[in-house]
């Protein structure tokens, strides 16, 4: 607590140093609720990526782009947006709900498969990342916070009648095959649009650990993957005041995965895996009132063979969502607003089992200017899972903004259920072997309260300071443990006196840090326009049990970033590096080998040959660093790539 107070000291005493000028505040609607606003006034850490500047950045997936957002903790198991858990704030990766137009993405079957957004970057008009609960408005999962991907077709963005097509086509190292393109089509009231990315390498060349343990007949491996999305919207303005939008996507992966999920010297995996997205919105916004009726289906199919010798493993989840939701305009200051939601799970599986759950949420949000300086919200959810029965999950946050400065306060609780890996992974297994996952279908659900305080600074010469505090205080958290087969009784297919990694609501967990960021945009000479970004994250999670697990802290305990974006008449430049240390972890029965620090650097520099089209060369991972974030899940090395974009 002492530490606490301390931290909310520094951040007024910089506040009230820096604070001199009035600055200009953003007027972005963000949606921290339900209720659209501000993003000064919602009381809450939020990031913007916008479209335009995923474009100029050195990544070319959503989970790349993410992870230059401060206070994101994301652990890759391959790059190029192979697999990448995601965390906020010392999260698990299970701890963050990720939506795409206002409906709930996440996957029934584990998170590890929460970034296979089927959506292209090209059509993508923002992502909003809310730090911090957000389970009131939006449901369970959201603990560590929001990651809200909005589409252009669905902000209606497109509005000039016409074709618009964008594209990014590039070829590298290792056979490498990147591709992402997008075709907008506007006409009176219709509007349309259309991508598809792939990303598909034959991977690197790599050691085999199980050839050396004599259990594999190929002394090497590699990495290879085959990514490739669809996706497609259709908007209909039916009349001034209703409008209409439904997306289709399909995203399919067939990917190297050895070590992705096990430490079995026998893992020599592969999976496949297939997502069907389908979903709508209806709006109607007229007078005081906006309406809104969202839904959405997906239907996953997973085939995953842990070794060619044994049964491969196969799933199929469903999920149905469902959301109502009304905002009102009371007056010039105050907006209300209330919903209902419904979602439903299913899984028919080879190795888990057959099993559907369900969860129906009732809320109401409040947004209330105070005065002209002073902005607070509300939001109450009542919950109920028939996993964890009825629960009330309450979040209020409030803001302060004077001049040139932003004070802002947040509180919220937020509850998350297992998800069907969890509950389930080698349920129907016989004679389990050493060293699996095993899930546990006694598992609560984990709850926590969440608190944070932070101050954001703008002064002359486009020059930005911010900083925020938080502290979660979490129970019955979920998580891999080894744990030894004759102390668990409720799994009948373990083998006598063997280790395994079991789901169990492992501990009790405090999770504090501290995030900077200082941002400054300058022009040095007529046509150089510099962009420059530097964020710092510290994160420290304390567990009351010293059980080895493999998720609660497995987080960077520092990271350091440095962005900075360039451009001179023709020529661009964008070069991203990442600083992080964290708690080491050495496998070598698996080539595991967690380093206590490592530098990540990747750049890409472009050239624009006319109004419409540019070239590029893009170097991750340009230092050559020799690091993995999952134990066993070798990184990419030094990897090259040259494309062309045009619009």
């Amino acid at each position: 607590m002492q530490k606490l107070t301390l931290l909310i000291l520094l951040n007024l005493t910089l506040t009230l140093t820096f604070a001199q000028d009035t600055i200009p505040l953003t007027q972005i609607m963000v949606t921290a609720t339900q209720i659209p606003v501000e993003n000064y006034k919602t009381g809450r850490s939020v990031e913007i990526i916008t479209g335009a500047d995923i474009q100029q950045m050195p990544v070319s997936t959503v989970d790349e782009a993410l992870r230059y957002i401060t206070g994101m903790n994301l652990n890759s198991r391959n790059g190029f947006g192979v697999q990448a858990d995601i965390g906020i704030r010392g999260s698990t990766f299970s701890q963050v709900l990720v939506m795409v137009d206002n409906v709930r993405f996440n996957d029934p079957l584990t998170a590890h498969f929460n970034s296979n957004i089927p959506v292209a970057l090209s059509e993508i008009a923002r992502i909003e990342v809310i730090k911090g609960p957000a389970g009131a408005s939006y449901g369970s999962d959201a603990v560590g916070g929001l990651i809200h991907i909005k589409t252009k077709n669905y902000l209606n963005r497109n509005k000039k009648d016409g074709f618009d097509v964008v594209g990014d086509m590039a070829i590298g190292q290792n056979n490498l095959h990147s591709s992402d393109m997008g075709v907008f089509y506007n006409e009176k009231k219709w509007s349309l649009s259309a991508s598809y990315k792939s990303n598909i390498s034959d991977g690197e060349e790599l050691v085999n650990p199980n050839f050396l343990a004599g259990v594999a007949a190929d002394s090497l491996r590699r990495n290879y993957f085959d990514i490739k999305t669809y996706s497609a919207s259709l908007a209909y303005q039916i009349t001034d005041s209703l409008r209409a939008y439904i997306r289709v996507g399909h995203d399919q992966r067939d990917f190297a995965a050895q070590y992705f999920y096990t430490r079995s010297a026998y893992d020599e995996s592969t999976e496949n895996t297939k997502n069907l997205w389908t979903q709508f919105a209806v709006n109607y916004d007229k007078g005081a009132h906006t309406l809104e009726l969202t839904g959405g289906y997906k239907v996953l199919d997973d085939f995953f063979e842990f070794n060619p010798l044994f049964t491969p493993n196969e799933h199929t989840t469903k999920q149905t969502f469902l959301n109502v939701s009304d905002v009102f305009s009371l007056n010039n200051n105050t907006k209300i607003g209330a919903g209902v939601q419904f979602l439903n799970k299913k899984i028919n599986s080879t190795d888990r089992g057959d099993h559907n759950n369900s969860s129906y949420g009732l809320y109401g949000v409040l947004s209330h200017d105070l005065n002209e300086n002073l902005h607070a919200n509300a939001s109450l959810r009542l919950e109920y899972d028939t996993n964890f029965g009825l629960e009330l999950l309450p979040q209020a946050s409030i803001s302060y903004h004077k001049r040139n400065f932003i004070l802002r306060a947040s509180y919220g609780r937020a509850v998350r259920a297992a998800d069907f890996t969890e509950r389930y992974v080698s349920y129907q297994i016989p004679n389990l072997g050493q060293g699996r996952n095993a899930g546990n279908p006694d598992l609560k659900a984990e709850k926590s309260n969440s608190f944070d305080f932070g101050a954001d600074i703008f002064l002359p010469s486009s020059f930005k300071l911010s900083t925020t505090i938080f502290y979660r205080y979490s129970t019955n958290l979920i998580d891999f443990a080894q744990r030894n087969s004759d102390d668990i009784t409720n799994l009948p297919n373990l083998q006598e006196n063997t280790d395994y990694f079991y789901a169990d609501n492992i501990s009790k967990a405090e999770t504090s840090g501290i995030e900077v960021e200082v941002e400054r945009k300058f022009r040095l000479v007529n046509a150089l326009n510099i962009n420059t970004k530097i964020a710092y994250t510290y994160i420290e999670t304390v567990a009351e049990t010293d059980q080895l697990s493999k998720y609660i802290a497995n987080h960077p305990k520092h990271n350091l970033s440095f962005m900075l974006d360039a451009n001179y008449k023709n020529f661009t430049l964008a070069w991203y590096d990442s600083f992080i240390t964290r708690q080491s972890e050495i496998v070598e029965e698996v080539g595991g080998d967690i380093k206590a620090s490592y530098f990540v650097s990747n750049l890409r520099l472009g050239y624009r040959v006319s109004g419409n089209f540019s070239v590029y060369t893009q170097i991750q991972n340009l230092t050559n660093a020799d690091y993995q974030e999952i134990l066993g899940a070798e990184m990419p090395n030094r990897w090259w790539s040259i494309g062309l974009k045009w619009q």
